[in-house]
């Protein structure tokens, strides 16, 4: 499968985490690149655009410019193939996260996550990329495959959803997102009492 010419990142988050966002243009030719930042309402509060040689990289300067006011999305398009990755970090704590995309199956209308651990906390951010207002239901299982909870959410074209284990509860099992538009889902786990952090994003399961 071809890579990417859009790739998704569903959070450069405000406060006290940094972020860091890397892009590069894996083609031979020159491409023109645009990144994008928007808030929860959808709205775009920040953009830069650059030019990239072929496998020249670029870190897009969200932190402490997109971000001043609280957590924004990072859509970054090029004219040629591109990838992507951010790394996210407070202390010891670090999430890192390859840019979603249709090609890479990490964007799709049905996700899944392998885990959900009762012994951590867990936070998940559900990004609607598509055109329209996204119908959002959570499928969390036991490790059995019975299920324990289900929810049911919205989220604007561009705009987002989040959740935890506050919503969810305490489980060890999985955990199945299904939307009505293509979503990015990307799950944060954080234990050892705040000092590690483990980073996934949904995989495409249709």
């Amino acid at each position: 499968m071809p890579a990417p010419k859009t790739i998704y990142f569903s959070q450069i988050a405000g406060g006290q985490w940094g972020d860091w966002v890397r892009v590069v243009n894996i083609s031979n030719a020159r491409a023109k690149v645009l990144a994008l930042a928007r808030n929860h309402a959808a709205q775009t509060v920040w953009s830069a655009e650059h030019n990239l040689n072929s496998f020249e990289a670029w870190n897009p300067p969200a932190q402490g410019q997109a971000d001043r006011k609280g957590d924004v999305s990072l859509e970054i398009r090029s004219d040629q193939p591109i990838v992507g990755e951010r790394h996210c970090h407070l202390g010891t704590q670090v999430l890192d996260f390859a840019g979603a995309s249709l090609e890479n199956r990490t964007v799709a209308t049905r996700l899944f996550f392998p885990e959900l651990y009762s012994g951590a906390s867990d936070w998940i951010r559900v990004f609607n990329v598509g055109e329209a207002q996204a119908l959002i239901n959570v499928v969390a299982r036991d490790v059995n495959g019975r299920i324990v909870r289900q929810l049911q959410g919205r989220a604007r074209s561009l705009g987002w959803w989040d959740i935890s284990d506050r919503n969810i509860g305490q489980i060890n099992g999985t955990l199945e997102v299904i939307a009505s538009q293509p979503v990015v889902a990307e799950r944060h786990m954080h234990y050892s009492g705040g000092k590690t952090a483990v980073g996934q994003l949904g995989i495409a399961v249709d």
